[in-house]
């Protein structure tokens, strides 16, 4: 529990700090919204034509594919305002690493969110295993294997708080993975300092918890 604690204290101080992208303030807003009863999202019609021949999104988000995490409803964006790459575990990759390089490479991209979540499966099934690896498994094992990377055989400070150890291990680890296997995003963060906010999503509440912001 203690450990617990001061994770989200450490988050909630993190959260109150100044973080100063004006893309991030947007998204902080919206996910305060919804942590009410409702949102919605007006214009839609008008929203359509305009995009139907083009996109701008100014925030590009990888996200756990969980269906209780949807980014544009947890932050109340709406159309073409999210260029958005998802895979259990918030992991990607070499096809979601090119997703993220080509809202880059298009200018797009002022802010990048790794959002994980609590009570993750796929860091769980990191955790405990998939028992023998098959051929039926092989995708299933990769993905495993992929979050247990983040893990770096450092021992559970709490075993009875180990999954949320780990979740938080694997999404800080997840941006010095992308720049080790990406050229690109590793020149937009290092070098054009874009800002990077990773954090972690509050299934029961609504809320999102930032761990870490980079250039931001």
């Amino acid at each position: 529990m203690r450990l617990t604690a001061l994770a989200l204290s450490l988050a909630c101080a993190l959260s109150l700090s100044a973080q100063t992208s004006p893309e991030w303030k947007i998204l902080d807003k919206g996910n305060k919204d919804f942590q009410g009863e409702s949102i919605s999202f007006p214009d839609l019609v008008y929203a359509r034509t305009k995009l139907s021949n083009g996109q701008n999104p100014p925030v590009t988000v990888l996200s756990c594919s969980d269906s209780r995490v949807p980014p544009e409803l947890v932050f109340k964006r709406s159309l073409g305002q999210i260029f958005l790459v998802r895979s259990a575990g918030n992991v990607t990759d070499s096809l979601g690493i090119a997703s993220i390089e080509y809202a880059l490479t298009k200018k797009w991209t002022k802010l990048l969110v790794i959002l994980a979540h609590d009570k993750c499966g796929a860091v769980e099934a990191a955790i405990n295993g998939l028992g023998k690896p098959t051929d039926e498994n092989r995708n299933l094992q990769a993905l495993v294997d992929k979050i247990r990377e983040s893990f770096n055989n450092v021992p559970c400070p709490n075993p009875a708080e180990c999954w949320a150890f780990r979740t938080r291990q694997n999404a800080l680890n997840t941006i010095e993975d992308l720049k080790r296997r990406s050229p690109i995003i590793r020149k937009a963060v290092d070098v054009d300092k874009l800002p990077v906010v990773i954090g972690l999503y509050e299934l029961k509440s609504g809320k999102v918890l930032v761990w870490k912001t980079i250039n931001n």
